[in-house]
């Protein structure tokens, strides 16, 4: 059985370890010859949009942040010679990943094993542990 990886995703929040799982799969994209795709989710739930103008400065803050996580990304990518594609979704990150990389046609996604939240100290990742159990995209968990 051979196995063709051409499109990886990369769920991208800022962490070191979203930066390593970034360079993992530069460094196999370069070989395959694959596209890198950056995915930030904004931790925006959308019934939050009722509180008004408060929401509305925190949403384009935390948007303003994205783009700058999506850009470092696009210069390692550049850097290493492959195509990139920043983008930004919506929602609840593990789900909004999986959700993606099925839709997308994902072959492989990489993601950091702990992320921006402190309590992920205490425990694998919620969204590294959630994502294990709804991905239908392989994933690739780097430390």
């Amino acid at each position: 059985m051979r196995v063709e990886i051409k499109k990886i995703g990369v769920g991208l929040d800022g962490s070191e370890t979203g930066y390593r799982a970034l360079k993992e799969a530069l460094d196999l994209a370069q070989k395959l010859g694959a596209q890198v795709i950056g995915i930030h989710v904004l931790p925006i739930p959308v019934d939050f949009a009722e509180l008004g103008a408060a929401m509305v400065e925190l949403e384009a803050e935390l948007r303003k942040e994205a783009e700058a996580i999506l850009a470092r990304g696009s210069e390692e990518a550049k850097a290493k010679g492959v195509p990139y594609e920043g983008v930004i979704l919506e929602g609840h990150t593990a789900e909004a990943l999986a959700e993606y990389g099925e839709k997308e046609g994902l072959h492989l996604l990489a993601i950091g094993y702990q992320g921006k939240s402190k309590l992920s100290e205490l425990i694998m990742g919620s969204v590294t542990s959630k994502l294990l159990s709804i991905s239908k995209v392989p994933l690739l968990v780097v430390k």
